[in-house]
């Protein structure tokens, strides 16, 4: 079964690094074969990756989207990750979590952890950044629709 996406006008979506952008009016994608695929939304700049919990999900995303460069980015994710739970001992569920993920090569649904650990800083901090918020709004929406495109079983 093929992920349907939806494009917006102007919006963009990246597949295995390729960033593609909808440049004339509604458009729809059927994704029919396993692919890195993350939209606009869920996509941070670098210099969006403004607290510690951003520059984790940045770093795993970089580590998602681009795995020629896996031994640079999983340096860093590791390095973040440990530094965050250095300074927040109670993320350590999440963190876990996280390295789970990253150790399992899930690295897509690690994207749902690294929000989580933005929740929880948020939380710790109350505050975060915009692009933050953004991530952390409908983070639970197309979750099923995602596994069944990387061949996962959904309940």
């Amino acid at each position: 079964m093929p992920l349907v996406l939806r494009l917006n006008p102007a919006e963009k979506i990246i597949i295995n690094g390729v960033v593609i952008e909808n440049t004339g009016g509604l458009a729809m994608l059927a994704i029919r074969n396993r692919g890195n695929i993350l939209r606009q939304k869920d996509i941070l700049q670098l210099d969006e990756a403004a607290t510690p919990a951003l520059r984790v999900y940045y770093t795993l995303q970089c580590l998602y989207l681009f795995p020629d460069e896996i031994k640079a980015y999983s340096e860093a994710l590791h390095q973040f990750m440990n530094d965050f739970e250095q300074a927040a001992p109670a993320s350590k569920p999440i963190i876990d979590a996280l390295r789970a993920r990253v150790e399992k090569g899930e690295l897509y649904p690690g994207l749902k952890d690294a929000k989580r650990l933005i929740k929880f800083e948020w939380d710790l901090v109350g505050s975060t950044t915009e692009k933050g918020k953004t991530l952390l709004q409908g983070s639970e929406g197309k979750s099923k629709q995602r596994a069944m495109a990387d061949g996962e079983e959904v309940e």
